[in-house]
């Protein structure tokens, strides 16, 4: 017996534990999960694993900066993020997914579209926080057909259709790194917050799905950072991204005017989706982690 909410949600996560890179060191975070959580984790260890993600990742980084490297060590940092971010969402109405044709909903890709003359571009992201709306249709059980990428993709793009000015959207870009990409979630951020540009070769969104008819659209940005230089307050990655609409957020304790523990990201952002408070929505889902959602793999 699975809902529209959760079946999207056991799909992203599944793609994320099977992306090459997170598949191949997912053994060695499952351990330091383990020690962090213990044998029966509660909503309290959970949330808080957002103060040591960083340190997660950080045990199975490879030293140096080589394009491989890099690529490779941003496609893990995103799916620690995306897993740790629906791990905490269990029993929401809230799902994070990649920026992937098959699992996003086409009014919502329509609405991300900017163009540019005829060229079309999409922000740089690596997740995005949908919040679907407070409906039946999204909570009642799908059939076993529904189940599949296919049947729920296109069940989600009529659904979208239909309820498009109730979703909440939230962009999340994920980087290892702060002082080399601060400036492009600041200016995706302000591109996307734009009603209107006066030179008329520059839209955002198309097919008359835009990111103003949203509930609510925010953008965020998530680092590591790999860097070991003591950030500054006054410094320019921290200004370009302190004042962007979803936040700013590491994977560790939060550092006043610095940047927040990425476990503030759901209170700032996703009210929306919660029926009751985060606790104690979670410390009644996590009563099936061994069961309806053994996909996430925490033991």
């Amino acid at each position: 017996m699975v809902t529209l909410i959760e079946n999207l949600r056991k799909i992203a996560v599944s793609n994320i534990l099977e992306t090459n890179s997170v598949k191949k060191i997912w053994p060695k975070w499952n351990l330091r999960l383990k020690k962090l959580t213990g044998n029966e984790p509660n909503a309290t260890s959970i949330l808080n694993l957002g103060d040591h993600l960083a340190d997660i990742f950080k045990s199975t980084s490879e030293s140096g900066r080589s394009q491989g490297t890099l690529k490779g060590g941003g496609v893990s940092w995103e799916g620690l993020v995306g897993w740790y971010l629906n791990l905490c969402m269990l029993g929401s109405r809230v799902v994070v997914v990649k920026m992937k044709k098959d699992i996003v909903p086409e009014p919502i890709r329509d609405a991300l579209t900017v163009s540019y003359g005829s060229f079309l571009s999409n922000t740089e992201s690596d997740l995005l926080a949908i919040t679907f709306p407070n409906h039946n249709e999204y909570k009642t059980n799908l059939t076993e057909t529904q189940k599949s990428i296919v049947e729920q993709k296109k069940l989600m793009d009529d659904l979208a259709e239909t309820h498009f000015s109730e979703y909440e959207l939230g962009v999340i870009q994920c980087k290892t790194n702060w002082n080399d990409n601060a400036q492009i979630p600041m200016l995706w951020d302000m591109v996307y917050h734009v009603k209107e540009f006066d030179v008329r070769n520059i839209r955002v969104g198309q097919n008359n799905y835009s990111l103003q008819d949203l509930k609510k659209f925010t953008y965020s940005f998530v680092t590591v950072p790999t860097q070991k230089n003591k950030f500054k307050k006054n410094s320019t990655p921290i200004n370009r991204v302190s004042n962007l609409s979803g936040g700013n957020y590491w994977g560790q304790q939060t550092e006043n005017g610095i940047s927040r523990s990425l476990k503030e990201i759901f209170k700032n952002n996703f009210l929306g989706g919660m029926s009751s408070t985060i606790r104690d929505s979670l410390s009644l889902e996590l009563t099936k982690l061994k069961t309806d959602y053994d996909y996430f793999r925490l033991p």
